[in-house]
């Protein structure tokens, strides 16, 4: 529909906001009242002349507005919205952006507004309301606060404010104002204020009454000169966005500023939609309002608009129609405008009019933009000034300080005559001050990802997918995985049958025609029909959306399409991933991969090779055109021939009034609904094919060794698009038969004397008679008639040609599983593999999960190392199911690419399958495809889907179950993991290094540290879930969104959670991230994991059991507990101490690696555990081994050493006449290598005083008891016998005892019945594993060290 529009007035303000209201294809025509000369150049826009339209008539502009049909009337000006225009166009039926009299108060009456601050807690200066002179000014002079912010109460053009400089100016202004009436009635009331210190800055924001949403920070410059110097005026220049105010800051202004004020006009009953502006100071206090203003800020608007992404007119459109929350808002990131204001000679207090202005350039463009205040042209076409304020003149750049001098160069390039323009040449230079010693913060969104409309997709898709509800369905979208009840269904011995696809180029047809919804659909669709290839019933559909940035109509759109298709085959939509992927992705590009779940009757399992008998027949169901295939080189070569696809489509179609395009992009085919039944019933298909490769390779499919046949098209007429794109292409008929469908979707063979495809299947046509092959016959598939029928539709194209389609599809060409399958997991006849329900569960529930691995793969792609990024994709998926309880069955992906490397898509399949082997799934296949339109040449993107099974019982999270008090505890990451990386490549940028270069928070290279897999917690969980009552009630897998958004998707609305940064380790790379990007630590924790991989919510009376299973091989401890949530406004996600972790891990990064000597007499296993934790950087261990000494050659601890790279000793203390000599030795050698601290690891010496002292405080031992229970030798069998219920290990400072120095780490380990010496010692191995590097952390990091009385000082992590 296309919307008229009406905008009232004529400044820059309003030009603004006409040229960007007419880039909205929803907008037909826009009138302005009365307008300018600049807005009447805006493409789409009309002026209203005095004569027409009275714009001080506001019935006669209700009147007009309902007899022109205008969809919306956008006020720009104050004054009319404080007279009440709003509320006579809202009388009238007429929507108008803007607020009734009433709203408009919170700007027009200033006493009134700050009471109404007053009233609703909003932070603002103190101040005094006066209506007599004498008291203003005695107030002034006895204040307890610097009382010297004069304001006019009512409107006064943005120029009824004085900041005065002492208390003489302050009253001086009082008299003016209040005293002469400077500004007539507006200052008939006055506002003393106190003043308040710090920069000033606007931030506007839309609301609709209801919710409220804020548009980019901006700063106004309001004194006439540089430096802020002269007087105030309306406004000489301004920039967006500005980095004045911090994210933390921003997040206090939307909910102290902006909210309330929404909450306090709802509350005082008055109906406000339009734009709210908040004029802030930002105080040491943090930010207070100065002013509120109830329209668009003037210059603002001009430098705000411009970097605005969402459509204009649908945002007014929802703020009038309550809709704003169902709404994101979308913004331009990188991008500063910067706007310098030119004004005639004289104002503020006069203004020049009729001076001539040249230099104007001829048109505005994307990086440049000129907007009317004052102007207006004569006779002879001369710009002439007509005003105080003439005009603004904007730049663009990716660099505030680039925009700022641009547009500085700019105005100086444009004149006035007789006494010239006044113009400042300072606007932004505050910025620049701040950006030296505080690089604007980096967030997730200015890195081109945007979680908020992330989920703005989910919550519109939600209704499509509830529309595909089946019996079987549980839950919704927004969990971590799709659930399906196979008790739902009807199968007796069901089997599990998957299918993944992708829609190649057809998705780019598609975006350049807005044909989503069919694209959407063909996904569905492809997914489908393959699963009826087994004889599968589809049940159950996810989908992966990929993109370079994220439109959500259009996304929803997509969604839409695959619903439709859901529903018309039966099949749940439950779920799907978005990924927003910018630097993989270029903006407008997108790519789709889909996976269903089918379920078979184990007896009617497809194909029946077995039954098949020479004479059966091969029975075609029509395609519905081209359906996906080759679609890469057809929009190549029609594009090279210049064919313009909206062009009336001269085939099928045409006489409807479709265009090409429309024809090509006809969707896929769907079969289900009419070959089902016959599948369930299992009389008569033997075998069926999807024809999606090409006619002939897929018939090929259908015959196992030793059968042929031949296709005969006498008889089955060829869709004309197939000639049509023949005759184009040139293509010959042999390309057809080998690349598309040629007319047939889908073949079958059925008996000899099935009357099935006569009966049921409208369409149908016969193609062929099976027979038995024989060696001479050549190719098992032989076509006749079908030459003869293309050529003669082909000539009217202009006739067959010779060119060959290269293949998009792609398979490895010696696929090989890497590692066996689940026993579950069996082959059909063709190969296919398929997942028997595994017998231990008596009400299955099956869990599915799609992920993908983001932009982490720019970095395997830039470092040309991807054998890793595999288990990343199978960790994202795996993990995401875990948290509903799931056992991980199988694994399947997608594979896209630009240019076919088969040794480079080898690498990334192996991953997936070593990923797969780890999640203890069966890997089941990968869609693999060549799309050149899609991906640059040595680009790819991965997409994975993961199926797991539960019992229903044990469905995790338990919601109801949840209550304050129980504890989390946390499983650490491996480091990034997933997600984020488009945040971390916006940080390499800023930060000028490399992934060759070494990372500045370890010993490893950028692209080392960056590519460590995603940890995979399949194995350490599995025991765990399957004991009864095992205590765990949720599991959060901390991906996209980090922690503020993951633990939330397992609690009710009614809790909270508390964790403690000091209970878990933050891995160096995250504190690195945050300096280097000056990224706050809200973004931080809303974007990454922050060292947490998984979140368990487990019962407080089983923790210790939990921890048990848990605590020493996977190094999990317990990080915080739920609370009540007693506001709802509040986060769900408090964590304590994170500003101080991520500050305490910055220091320790500016300081050197402490240098590790460890002496060793044996095998080294806790020698291998230290260099493991200290090589791994998000154990966080400050520090490197860099010598290993043993006092016997040849013990395997010294292979371990030479294995890591590590320098190694061997000095015998045989060779030594006494042990002091020895130990000097010893010192001298650690000494020359400059070891910081020493680590005993099974060194069976006993070490002399003198080395003892010297190494005093830097020496430490691991003892396999709980000191000082048992010390020396044999403790183990000492234990058993004094029937202790525990024993473990102990980590000490040395000193000259044996084994009494002060404790730093404990470890313990319950002694078991039947436990002998062997199976408790290897158990304390495990807790020495944990307990060791532990010491080491904190000891290397400064946590913890030795007093001069020889006690611990520090955190001892007992």
């Amino acid at each position: 529909m296309s919307h008229r529009v009406l905008v009232i007035g004529s400044g820059g303000r309003e030009h603004a906001i006409c040229w960007k209201l007419s880039q909205s294809p929803k907008v037909g025509q826009i009138f302005a009242l009365p307008g300018s000369y600049g807005i009447k150049q805006v493409a789409k826009c009309q002026n209203l002349e005095a004569r027409t339209l009275d714009p001080k008539d506001f019935e006669g502009i209700a009147m007009w507005s309902k007899e022109n049909k205008i969809t919306l009337v956008v006020v720009g000006p104050e004054d009319p919205l404080a007279l009440g225009l709003g509320d006579v166009l809202q009388k009238e039926g007429v929507a108008c952006f803007g607020p009734g009299k009433q709203g408009a108060q919170i700007e027009a009456d200033k006493k009134w507004a700050k009471d109404f601050m007053l009233r609703h807690g909003i932070p603002t200066a103190r101040y005094e309301s006066f209506t007599d002179t004498e008291k203003a000014k005695a107030f002034i002079r006895s204040a307890s606060y610097q009382a010297l912010v004069v304001k006019a109460a009512g409107l006064a053009a943005g120029k009824g404010v004085v900041v005065a400089a002492n208390v003489d100016e302050a009253c001086q202004a009082v008299d003016e104002i209040l005293g002469d009436l400077k500004y007539g009635q507006a200052g008939a009331t006055l506002v003393v204020e106190e003043l308040l210190e710090g920069e000033e800055i606007s931030v506007l924001a839309f609301t609709d009454g209801k919710s409220v949403r804020p548009m980019l920070p901006a700063q106004d410059h309001k004194r006439l000169g540089n430096g802020d110097s002269g007087p105030n005026t309306g406004g000489m220049g301004a920039y967006c966005p500005c980095p004045l105010i911090s994210q933390p800051a921003l997040e206090l202004v939307q909910r102290a500023v902006l909210e309330r004020a929404v909450q306090g006009l709802i509350k005082e009953r008055i109906n406000y939609q339009g734009v709210l502006y908040a004029g802030l100071m930002l105080t040491r206090d943090g930010p207070r309002v100065l002013e509120f203003n109830c329209r668009f800020g003037d210059p603002e608007t001009q430098v705000i608009l411009p970097l605005l992404e969402t459509d204009l007119f649908e945002v007014m459109e929802a703020c009038c129609s309550g809709q704003l929350e169902k709404l994101p808002l979308q913004w331009r990131s990188g991008v500063s405008a910067v706007g310098v204001v030119l004004a005639s000679a004289g104002y503020p207090e006069t203004s020049t009019k009729g001076c001539v202005i040249t230099g104007l350039p001829t048109e505005n463009t994307p990086t440049q933009l000129i907007f009317h205040s004052g102007l207006t042209v004569n006779q002879k076409n001369e710009s002439l000034t007509n005003g105080g304020r003439v005009l603004i003149a904007i730049v663009l750049d990716g660099s505030l300080k680039a925009a700022a001098a641009r547009a500085t160069k700019l105005a100086g390039s444009i004149s006035f005559s007789g006494k010239g323009a006044q113009y400042r040449t300072d606007i932004a230079q505050k910025a620049f001050k701040i950006a030296t010693a505080n690089p604007p913060s980096l967030s997730y969104k200015d890195s081109g990802v945007d979680i908020d409309a992330g989920d703005a997709l989910v919550q519109r898709i939600k209704p499509l997918s509830r529309g595909t509800q089946r019996p079987g369905v549980l839950g919704g979208l927004g969990g971590f995985g799709g659930l399906f009840r196979l008790k739902e269904l009807s199968y007796m011995e069901p089997v599990i049958a998957e299918a993944t696809q992708g829609v190649g180029a057809k998705i780019h047809l598609a975006l350049q025609h807005e044909l989503y919804e069919n694209v959407g659909y063909d996904l569905f669709a492809l997914t489908a029909n393959d699963l009826l290839e087994v004889g599968a019933e589809p049940v159950a559909f996810l989908d992966y959306i990929a993109c370079g940035k994220l439109h959500v109509p259009l996304a929803a759109q997509l969604v839409k399409g695959m619903a439709e298709g859901c529903r018309d085959a039966r099949c749940a939509l439950v779920g799907g991933e978005t990924a927003e992927m910018p630097s993989l992705y270029a903006p407008g590009q997108h790519d789709m991969a889909g996976y269903c779940v089918g379920i078979v009757e184990q007896s009617r399992i497809l194909p029946r090779y077995d039954l098949y008998q020479p004479g059966d027949l091969l029975v075609g169901l029509p395609s519905s055109g081209l359906h996906c295939a080759g679609f890469n080189e057809i929009l190549t070569q029609l594009v090279a021939l210049k064919v313009n696809l909206k062009e009336l489509s001269p085939v099928e179609g045409g006489e409807d009034g479709l265009s090409l395009a429309q024809v090509l992009g006809t969707p896929t085919r769907l079969y289900v609904k009419e070959l089902l039944p016959h599948l369930q019933k299992g009389e008569e298909i033997k075998s069926l094919v999807q024809v999606t490769h090409g006619l002939i390779k897929d018939v090929q499919r259908l015959l196992p060794e030793g059968f042929e046949t031949t296709l005969d098209f006498g008889a089955v007429p060829v869709p004309k698009i197939f000639g049509w794109l023949a005759g184009k292409l040139k293509l010959s008929a042999q390309t057809l038969l080998e690349k598309h469908n040629c007319g047939i979707g889908m073949v079958m063979i059925l008996p000899q004397t099935s009357q099935l495809w006569r009966t049921s299947l409208p369409g149908a046509k016969v193609l062929g008679i099976l027979q038995k092959g024989t060696k001479s016959s050549g190719s098992p598939v032989q076509v006749r008639n079908f030459v003869e029928q293309i050529k003669s539709v082909a000539s009217k194209f202009g006739g067959l040609g010779e060119r060959k389609l290269p293949e998009e599809l792609k398979e490895l060409s010696a696929k090989s599983f890497v590692t066996a399958p689940r026993s579950e997991c069996f082959e059909n006849a063709a190969g296919r593999r398929l997942t028997r329900v595994p017998n231990n569960y008596k009400d299955p529930i099956l869990i599915l999960g799609t992920d993908g691995v983001g932009t982490k793969l720019k970095i395997a792609q830039q470092t040309n190392r991807n054998s890793s990024v595999g288990i990343d994709l199978v960790a994202m998926c795996v993990n995401d199911i875990l948290c509903n309880g799931a056992e991980p069955l199988t694994f399947s992906s997608y594979y896209a690419c630009g240019q076919w490397q088969e040794d480079l898509a080898k690498e990334v399949d192996a991953g997936v399958q070593e990923g797969s082997r780890q999640a203890n799934s069966s890997f089941i296949s990968s869609h693999s495809a060549a799309v050149p339109l899609l991906y640059e040449p040595k680009v790819y993107d991965l997409a994975g889907f993961a199926l797991g099974i539960a019992e229903r019982s044990g469905i995790l999270p338990l919601l109801d179950a949840i209550q304050p008090g129980d504890v989390l505890i946390g499983l650490p990451s491996s480091g990034v993991h997933s997600n984020g990386f488009s945040l971390v490549h916006a940080v390499l940028k800023r930060a000028g290094l490399g992934l060759t270069d070494k990372a500045p928070f370890s010993e490893k290279t950028l692209g080392d540290e960056l590519l460590v897999p995603t940890k995979i917690y399949v194995q350490a969980l599995a025991i765990l879930l399957t004991r009864p009552n095992h205590g765990v009630k949720a599991l959060a897998h901390i991906t996209g969104g980090g922690l503020s958004e993951n633990i939330p998707r397992v609690l009710r609305k009614d809790l909270a959670v508390r964790l403690d940064a000091n209970e878990f380790q933050l891995p160096p790379v995250f504190a690195w991230l945050a300096a280097a990007g000056n990224i706050s630590s809200t973004e931080l924790q809303r974007t990454y994991n922050c060292g947490l991989g998984l979140v368990l919510v487990v019962s407080p009376t089983k923790v210790e059991d939990v921890l048990k299973e848990l605590r020493y091989p996977q190094r999990a401890a317990i990080v915080g507990e739920v609370i009540a949530r007693k506001d709802p406004k509040k986060p769900q996600v408090v964590v304590e101490n994170f500003d101080a972790a991520v500050t305490r891990t910055q220091k320790l990064l500016s300081l050197p690696r402490k240098r590790v000597a460890v002496l060793i007499s044996g095998t080294g296993s806790n020698l291998q555990a230290l260099i493991n934790a200290s090589r791994d950087s998000a154990q966080g261990v400050h520090a490197e081994i860099v010598l290993v000494i043993s006092n016997k050659p040849g013990v395997l601890g010294l292979e371990r050493a030479a294995k890591a790279g590590i320098p190694t000793l061997v000095i015998s203390h045989k060779d030594f006449a006494n042990r002091e000599v020895y130990d000097a030795e010893l010192s001298r050698n650690l000494k020359a290598a400059r070891v910081d601290l020493v680590c005993l690891a099974g060194f069976m010496r006993i070490l002399s005083s003198p080395f003892v002292k010297e190494w005093r405080g830097r020496l430490i031992n691991i003892h396999p008891s709980l000191l000082p229970k048992y010390p020396g030798l044999h403790v183990q069998q000492q234990a058993l016998e004094a029937g202790e219920k525990e024993s473990g290990c102990t980590v000490h400072f040395v000193d000259e005892g044996v084994d009494t120095g002060a404790i730093l780490v404990q470890a313990s380990v319950p002694i078991l019945p039947g436990d002998d010496e062997e199976a408790l010692t290897q158990r304390i191995h495990k807790a020495e594993h944990w307990a060791y590097p532990r010491a080491l952390t904190l000891l290397a990091n400064g946590s913890v060290r030795l007093s001069p009385e020889g006690k611990c000082i520090g955190r001892d992590g007992q």
